[in-house]
């Protein structure tokens, strides 16, 4: 019996790991196939992102201000990070028009909080997850590895360039350093804020 829990675990994990990987490889190459045309590609981000909000509220989830606030707070944070990068020239946009912002960052870093959470809850209830250091070293790894791939992606279509050294498929160590700090960084303020509001959460604040 015990085997056959493990089994059925791994193979659950596996299918999780595999329908995540793909959902994070369409989004790249719909970004990269479609970045000249950034406002369209806004527009549709923001249709799915308020789908995803939609759907959280009107199935009444127990995490859906957790999950409102975390995508809020993720866009604003992201968007900050971006104006740094692209003012200092740390990366550069392509296919504007003269432009150096694309109008679907904000909605792209609401959507990056959405996804990495999801992957976390659903890994810590696949996994059977209790400790606090293994959720801990699951997170930094989800957050290490899931966002560089999809960047890997983006910009292997060409949608932007860093000027960093070091790249590793066009993505410089100093930015999946910095990739890990702002998701877990994210996860942190996430962590204060559920504490502060009471809100009962699987990944942040478990009963």
């Amino acid at each position: 019996m015990k085997t056959a829990i493990n089994t059925y675990s791994k193979t659950d994990t596996g299918i999780l790991l595999a329908k995540n990987i793909l959902k994070l490889s369409i989004a790249g190459f719909f970004i990269g196939s479609f970045h000249a045309q950034d406002a369209w590609v806004g527009v549709i981000l923001a249709l799915y992102l308020a789908y995803s909000l939609v759907k959280k509220f009107r199935i009444h989830a127990e995490d859906r201000y957790v999950f409102l606030t975390g995508s809020l707070l993720g866009g604003l944070l992201g968007v900050c990070c971006e104006a740094w990068g692209i003012y200092y020239g740390h990366w550069e946009y392509h296919d504007l028009g003269g432009r150096t912002f694309p109008y679907w960052l904000p909605f792209a870093w609401s959507l990056a909080f959405t996804f990495v959470y999801q992957l976390e809850k659903d890994l810590f209830a696949s996994l059977r997850m209790e400790r606090t250091r293994d959720k801990v070293i699951l997170t930094l790894l989800v957050a290490l590895i899931f966002p560089t791939y999809g960047e890997i992606i983006t910009i292997q279509m060409g949608v932007w360039t860093y000027a960093w050294p070091y790249q590793f498929f066009g993505v410089p160590l100093l930015a999946i350093f910095l990739l890990v700090v702002f998701h877990t960084g994210v996860n942190y303020l996430m962590v204060q804020i559920c504490r502060r509001m009471g809100w009962q959460n699987e990944v942040f604040h478990p009963a």
